[in-house]
């Protein structure tokens, strides 16, 4: 798992969302400032979704 910190207060982001395909962290939160990143979207997870469909 990553550990990176929040950009605006420096504490470590939590899991605030996971792939609903692998159950790899999409999103992270920083429950200090209450930042939250951007979805980081696994292509091959979307590309698992779209054949499946």
């Amino acid at each position: 798992m990553r550990n990176d910190s929040c950009r605006k207060c420096g504490n470590e982001l939590e899991i605030n969302q996971n792939c609903e395909s692998c159950s790899e962290p999409i999103e992270f939160a920083c429950h200090i400032c209450g930042i939250i990143t951007e979805k980081q979207i696994h292509f091959e997870c979307i590309n698992k979704q779209v054949l499946v469909i």
